[in-house]
């Protein structure tokens, strides 16, 4: 699969890029998240399914060089599953966990106040059903939202720019996009019913780092 082989050059470039850095560096981050809806398709209509606006937070451990960076992150996501169709909708408690490494490429070198980067990462990423299931769920003839759990393989895109306060501190606004292939399992198609594909989650955030 692409995204795997993906994973293993980022990784492996990060594994490089550590060997030889700088400073070390911890921070912390909050934001939104924002899901791309997909498509249910059944023989006698279609339904939207996928994950209501929520919050996500997260904390990141890496290293700095001159123009690269890298840095292993976990960001929690708590938001609403949710099938919608016309005027109905049925919504599940829902959050996710996602695990990756990130490669950096800064615009300035590491002594610069302002510091514009690009990133690129691979990991995984868990979705997990929280709510209490019922015996009768509305939309259920699309799709049926489960309590349970589902790992995906996880391409992380995204960009933003570091701002240092203090030798030692320094601000981040970012925005990140968590690509996953939709878990299908977590919501489930009806029979008869289909959805999948790659499902994008757009991550806007602001962030605190300190540097060691």
């Amino acid at each position: 699969m692409v995204y795997r082989r993906l994973v293993w050059v980022v990784l492996l470039t990060g594994a490089v890029v550590g060997a030889r850095g700088e400073s070390a560096e911890l921070g912390f981050t909050g934001g939104g998240s924002f899901f791309q809806n997909k498509s249910v398709q059944a023989p006698f209509g279609r339904a939207d399914a996928g994950f209501a606006r929520g919050f996500a937070a997260g904390v990141w451990g890496g290293h700095n060089y001159r123009w690269i960076s890298g840095e292993i992150r976990y960001l929690f996501e708590n938001q609403q599953l949710r099938v919608a169709s016309g005027a109905t909708r049925a919504d599940f408690r829902g959050r996710t966990h996602a695990i990756h490494y990130n490669l950096l490429l800064h615009a300035t070198p590491a002594e610069a106040k302002a510091r514009p980067f690009v990133a690129v990462g691979g990991g995984i990423k868990g979705y997990q059903g929280s709510g209490s299931e019922r015996l009768y769920q509305p939309l259920q003839e699309y799709a049926l939202l489960t309590k349970t759990s589902q790992w995906k393989g996880l391409v992380v895109i995204g960009g933003g720019v570091k701002w240092a306060l203090s030798p030692r501190l320094m601000m981040r606004l970012e925005v990140y996009d968590y690509l996953t292939e939709f878990p299908e399992k977590v919501i489930a198609p009806a029979p008869g019913a289909s959805v999948g594909g790659w499902i994008h989650n757009i991550v806007p955030a602001v962030g605190i780092g300190f540097a060691f």
